[in-house]
């Protein structure tokens, strides 16, 4: 309920602040690290989180002190699960995401923001030697971002954000052929870019 409030009262405000002020259009690249939390309630499975990566291409559609902010990133998480009476898989997820932002900017060279992430090309490959193999998908197709950045000397952008799930996933499957109970997963990114 709070979180469908938060994004409703976030467009109303960037639609409000639309009115009468000239559009600003930056873009830029962008990269960092995200520190995935995979948890699922599958009894006795011991998961450990690995760090993660991402890069792509952020822009800004700027009115004012509100923007809306359309990305596009490459996400590479991974993670090892035990699952019990099971040996050890070591899973890596690929899978590009789209965030479509909302950015308050109350002083000039600071934003925070929130909106949508919608996930595409979503796959989960798991490790057995020199193998590959494809499994399925183990991220959301929708989720959410949060969070606040900076612009250094115009074109050095910093952000932290906050990338969560509005539900878990109940269709995870493993190579083994178990599935896992309520896989949800949650992801804290430190990213740093370059705007033109």
């Amino acid at each position: 309920m709070f979180r469908k409030l938060l994004f409703s009262l976030l467009f109303v405000s960037a639609a409000a602040a639309a009115a009468a002020q000239p559009l600003k259009v930056e873009w830029g690249v962008m990269a960092g690290i995200n520190v995935p939390d995979y948890k699922t309630d599958m009894e006795m499975a011991d998961i450990k989180n690995k760090l993660g990566w991402q890069a792509g291409i952020v822009t800004s559609l700027k009115i004012g002190w509100v923007s809306v902010d359309p990305q596009i990133f490459y996400v590479r998480q991974g993670l090892r699960i035990r699952p019990e009476g099971g040996g050890e898989l070591n899973l890596k997820s690929n899978s590009i995401d789209a965030p479509v932002l909302v950015s308050f900017r109350p002083v000039r060279f600071v934003r925070i923001f929130a909106g949508p992430v919608f996930t595409a090309m979503n796959s989960c490959k798991q490790k057995v030697g020199a193998d590959r193999i494809d499994f399925g998908r183990i991220r959301p197709t929708l989720s959410y971002s949060v969070g606040a950045g900076v612009t250094l000397f115009k074109h050095l952008a910093v952000d932290l954000r906050y990338n969560g799930r509005f539900k878990a996933k109940s269709d995870v499957v493993l190579p083994d052929g178990r599935q896992l109970d309520r896989l949800r997963t949650y992801n804290v990114a430190l990213n740093v870019g370059y705007l033109f």
